[in-house]
């Protein structure tokens, strides 16, 4: 059930953020850290999509790295955004940080078919793959 309280929309970006960064203690002081740099201080210009593209370079990095324990706890935080969110705030997921990953990881040969099924949940699984539907048709489905 849905409370007004719990949904997440656009007008409400800081909070979308700050479920996502409280995955990973690393993340949420690399994240405000570039706050900081890129905004100084002043926060009303803020670029959504620009800075989820950041959060999402740095779990490529991570991923790449083999330190990914966090990303489950992330994923799960994600698929409670999508599960009650206003269409602006599940574009700022799909296209911002599942795009995001998607182009960062596959330059870096991170595999974004299915490297991230064992993260993705229902919801965010569904609109993974139909992102990359998107882009690259089905065929790549089938493939094993």
């Amino acid at each position: 059930m849905s409370t007004q309280n719990t949904r997440y929309n656009i007008l409400e970006e800081d909070k979308v953020f700050e479920l996502i960064i409280s995955a990973d203690d690393e993340l949420r002081e690399y994240f405000n850290r570039y706050l900081f740099d890129e905004y100084n201080n002043d926060l009303s210009s803020r670029l959504n999509y620009l800075d989820i593209a950041e959060i999402s370079r740095f779990i490529v990095d991570k991923i790449k790295s083999k330190q990914a324990d966090f990303v489950k706890d992330l994923f799960i935080k994600v698929e409670q955004i999508l599960s009650d969110c206003d269409e602006n705030v599940e574009d700022l997921i799909v296209v911002g940080l599942f795009e995001s990953i998607q182009n960062i990881g596959g330059g870096r040969k991170i595999d974004y078919y299915r490297g991230f099924d064992k993260w993705l949940l229902l919801i965010s699984k569904t609109k993974w793959d139909n992102l990359i539907d998107l882009w690259e048709g089905t065929s790549w489905r089938k493939q094993t």
